[in-house]
């Protein structure tokens, strides 16, 4: 019979906390999200059609489970297990979770899929949740007075190259670490952006799918090396 040490024992006792707390506050959200209409349709009776909200959940669902799958296998190994649940709770995890746990891990020169590297992105997630909150309030306070000037037409284009500018940076700065890394990715990604109406969810798991084989032939190649 195989026995665990106490470092063991002490993982995998932290591991099973982690997975029941972070499956119950998701089903707590589940339930949450879908409190708002339902008080809508028991206090004035508002419920839109059968039919328009089978369609809506049938496209939503159709575009969000395969691109959800491939974030999952994606982001756990470089997230680990109570990162993965309080981003999923929280949500923003491509805009602001991610870029928070891999500055971080970065930072302090830890590796994703160790169990340092998870104590990092997890305390770098919370620190994020904490203050994305924070800024929404404060933002909700100072901006609604002058709501009407930021929706002025004449500046709205700025507002719409945030996301681009964030992902860029954050691209620029880890392709400039490994440039050979990016090139299958970013070839998948321009190939894919020619062929008109292609929906996310093919061209997220085609472009990760790229990254992976590229970052595999690299390496049989040897032309990078195990931890860069």
């Amino acid at each position: 019979m195989i026995r665990l040490d106490d470092k063991a024992l002490r993982e995998t006792a932290y591991e099973s906390k982690v997975h029941m707390i972070g499956r119950c506050t998701l089903i707590i959200g589940l339930l949450l999200t879908f409190l708002p209409p339902f008080i809508l349709w028991l206090a004035y009776g508002i419920i839109p059609p059968l039919n328009n909200l089978i369609s809506g959940i049938i496209s939503i669902s159709a575009v969000m489970i395969p691109v959800s799958v491939v974030e999952i296998l994606t982001f756990s190994p470089m997230l680990g297990s109570s990162a993965m649940y309080m981003s999923y709770l929280t949500g923003n995890i491509s805009n602001m979770k991610i870029p928070s746990a891999a500055i971080s891990m970065e930072a302090v020169d830890v590796k994703p899929s160790t169990e340092e590297g998870d104590i990092i992105s997890t305390i770098a997630i919370a620190g994020s949740v904490i203050a994305s909150e924070i800024i929404i309030i404060l933002g909700i306070i100072l901006i609604a007075p002058i709501t009407a000037k930021l929706n002025n037409p004449i500046i709205q284009p700025a507002f719409e190259q945030v996301l681009p500018a964030l992902f860029g940076s954050i691209g620029a700065y880890y392709i400039l670490k490994e440039w050979k890394l990016a090139v299958a990715p970013l070839v998948a990604a321009v190939s894919l952006s020619l062929v008109p109406g292609l929906p996310t969810a093919i061209t997220i798991p085609v472009c990760v799918l790229a990254s992976v084989l590229g970052a595999k032939f690299l390496y049989k190649r040897d032309l990078i090396k195990a931890d860069e």
